[in-house]
């Protein structure tokens, strides 16, 4: 059910349809709508007309439309860099000074991973990799490649005693297959990955929290209902807390059946860190300044460790328009060296393919403060929080 609406979004609605749009009218107003639901996928039907200049009909048909054709799916973007303040406090809060002093830090906060797996010899199959990923709460993303590696995996962990364990049981799973596992961690990121809800049961918050977090995952769009104990209050009160604390940074969507459905990853490693301290803000001055139909272009960037470097993974609509990305970052002459892979087929999870605003990103922030970019005002900031804070149940 839509938030502050009586217009519910129903494939079986039978909400009359007016005169069809020509072909450009629907294409901005199918691109507006996907943007606003990348920035907040709770706004009400009544939001999203006023902000993409149509009727509130037009919005449920056309929005209705998107949702049958991308196969769009709404879920929370998980803040996972301010999640270790929140279970830091909840840990500590009725802790005595020698359980404090007893802490293991590490079990605190988690950290995310890239891994690429190349198969020596023979390959298992789809089902064979399924298995040995399915018991652990680590892989968010696991997909076969072409190219060097057969497999890249997104991970998320709290420490790297998790990450052996869950490579050992991967290995020994796989044990009729020989292979080489590269793992390095993530510094920064932009953009994000669907969390699994074996991870969300990981979070060390209090027991609603959780329980309304898995709920947004299923479908943050719909209907919050009351139960578990918790009434329209709570869930109100929760779903501002998690906004306000920063471990929701909005309710979002993705597409699993976007239109340049052509995905690849471009793994990059820093060769000469001087000329890419000078020309880095060129490659974040690129992303800002496109357009809002080619947002959706990247999925997902990282700056990683071991050795310095990042990883890219980009959506086009063949490989002739992923090679003219990869060369487009080449133009940028950043001082690196960078190879590509192509993603062939999902195993578990799914890519991040949505349209999304980078003004509150890391990125945008660098560039505000050199001043290439305007500042956003704290007002506005706060003025848009306050609004993705506001919620019917």
């Amino acid at each position: 059910m839509l938030t502050g609406d009586t217009m519910t979004t129903s494939h079986n609605s039978a909400t009359p349809r007016k005169a069809p749009l020509n072909k450009d009218s629907k294409e901005r107003i199918s691109n507006a709508i996907l943007r606003e639901l990348s920035m907040d996928a709770r706004q009400s039907l009544s939001s999203i007309a006023d902000k993409v200049s149509a009727s509130k009909t037009t919005v449920f048909n056309e929005l209705n439309a998107l949702i049958e054709q991308k196969e769009i799916r709404f879920v929370p973007e998980i803040n996972l860099d301010e999640l270790w303040r929140h279970e830091m406090l909840y840990t500590t809060k009725w802790m005595q000074k020698r359980e404090f002093r007893q802490l293991d830090i590490h079990q605190i906060g988690f950290t995310e991973y890239i891994c690429f797996v190349k198969f020596l010899g023979k390959k298992p199959s789809d089902a064979e990799i399924s298995k040995a990923v399915a018991n652990s709460y680590v892989p968010q993303n696991v997909s076969a490649l072409y190219g060097r590696y057969d497999l890249f995996m997104y991970l998320v962990a709290r420490d790297h005693a998790d990450i052996n364990v869950f490579v050992n049981s991967f290995h020994k799973v796989l044990s009729g297959y020989k292979m080489l596992v590269r793992i390095r961690p993530i510094r920064k990121s932009l953009g994000f990955f669907p969390l699994r809800n074996e991870l969300i049961m990981q979070f060390k918050l209090p027991e609603k929290y959780k329980k309304l977090l898995i709920t947004l995952n299923e479908d943050a769009r719909g209907q919050l209902s009351s139960g578990e104990g918790m009434d329209k209050n709570t869930i109100a009160y929760i779903y501002k807390t998690l906004l306000e604390y920063g471990i929701v940074s909005r309710t979002t969507m993705y597409m699993r059946n976007p239109d340049n459905d052509f995905a690849g990853i471009i793994s990059y490693s820093i060769i000469d860190h001087q000329q890419f301290q000078k020309n880095k803000y060129k490659w974040f001055e690129h992303l800002v300044k496109m357009d809002s139909n080619k947002l959706g272009t990247y999925t997902f960037m990282a700056d990683v460790h071991e050795p310095y470097g990042g990883i890219i993974i980009a959506n086009a609509r063949n490989a002739a328009c992923f090679d003219g990305i990869k060369k487009s970052i080449e133009n940028l002459r950043l001082g690196i060296e960078m190879e590509s892979l192509i993603l062939s087929r999902p195993i578990l999870g799914d890519l991040g393919v949505r349209n999304f605003d980078l003004r509150y990103s890391n990125q945008y922030g660098m560039l505000a403060t050199e001043g290439i970019v305007p500042k956003l005002s704290k007002e506005e900031y706060a003025k848009d929080r306050a609004r993705q804070a506001y919620i019917e149940i």
